[in-house]
C-alpha cells in the first residue's frame, strides 16, 4: 500500500500510496510535526486529497478527491478508509522520526526550512 518513502523538498517524509478508495497511486507528503505538537497522528496531503494517519492504531482517514485539491478546510470531509498493517506503520513512523529536525528542509541551496522537531516523539506511540 505504501512504497517509495523518501524526503521531500521541506525535509519531511513523502511516499507513494494507493489507499482502498483510490483508483491509482498518488504521492503524499507528511506535514511537519512541530515541537510540542501531539505526535499521535500526522496529516498527509496529495494533489487531490488530504487526511490523517493515526500512528497508534494505523487508521487512515482521507477526503474524497477534489479536482482543485483538498486543503485543511476540507478535513471535515475525511472518512476512515482503512488501517495500515503494523509493519507498514512501523516503517512509516521510523522514517518520520528520522526526518526530525528543528529546521528541516533548509540546505545551502534552499532558504526555506520548517520545524519538524516534534517528529522525534512519533516513535514511542507506534502500535501502543
Amino acid at each position: 500500500m505504501i512504497e517509495n518513502i523518501h524526503r521531500g523538498i521541506l525535509g519531511t517524509v513523502c511516499f507513494d500510496a494507493k489507499f482502498p478508495t483510490m483508483r491509482k497511486s498518488q504521492e503524499w507528503i507528511v506535514y511537519p510535526v512541530h515541537s510540542g505538537a501531539s505526535a499521535t497522528r500526522v496529516m498527509i496531503q496529495s494533489n487531490t486529497r488530504i487526511g490523517w494517519v493515526d500512528l497508534i492504531s494505523g487508521a487512515v482517514s482521507i477526503t474524497p478527491a477534489r479536482a482543485g485539491g483538498s486543503y485543511g478546510c476540507h478535513l471535515h470531509l475525511a472518512q476512515n478508509i482503512g488501517r495500515l498493517d503494523f509493519e507498514t506503520l512501523f516503517m512509516l513512523s521510523a522514517q518520520i522520526m528520522a526526518s526530525a529536525h528543528g529546521d528541516a528542509g533548509r540546505t545551502q541551496n534552499r532558504a526555506i526550512g520548517t520545524d519538524n522537531a516534534g517528529a522525534l516523539d512519533v516513535f514511542p506511540h507506534v502500535g501502543a
